[in-house]
């Protein structure tokens, strides 16, 4: 049984498509295929050690560094403002002083901003509705 070359022509012109010229051409892109497989699943596992070994590479000097304590300038950036000097009013509406203060510390500190370079307007307690 002669099979027609279909897409083979340009290969073998004038020639007509064996059974056993098609097993050979099957068999032999199916073997490039997986040898392609077999160096792209390589190349991923390379790149994989790779990465990890960087990575390690890069916690352990970042662990074997003891963090060094904040630094802080000289002399602090812009106009200082006095030590003393109220900024203003504040309303406290439902607060003690003493819990006013605690928010504001807590303002300044999470924010990273000076006290003295906050400006508080009001404070107020948000108490939830009992049903």
């Amino acid at each position: 049984m002669i099979l027609p070359l279909g897409v083979f022509t340009n290969l073998y012109p004038g020639q007509a498509l064996s059974p056993g010229l098609a097993l050979l051409i099957s068999l032999v892109g199916f073997f490039l295929v997986f040898i392609i497989l077999g160096f792209l699943a390589l190349f991923v596992k390379v790149m994989g050690a790779v990465f990890d070994r960087a990575s390690s590479k890069a916690e352990s000097s970042a662990q074997s560094v003891p963090a060094a304590p904040p630094t802080f300038p000289d002399k602090p950036e812009g106009i200082p403002l006095p030590e003393n000097t109220s900024a203003g009013d504040l309303i406290l509406e439902n607060v003690s002083e003493e819990e006013a203060a605690v928010v504001m510390a807590v303002v300044s500190h999470r924010s990273g901003i000076p006290l003295n370079r906050l400006q508080f307007h009001s404070i107020r307690c948000l108490e939830e509705e009992e049903q």
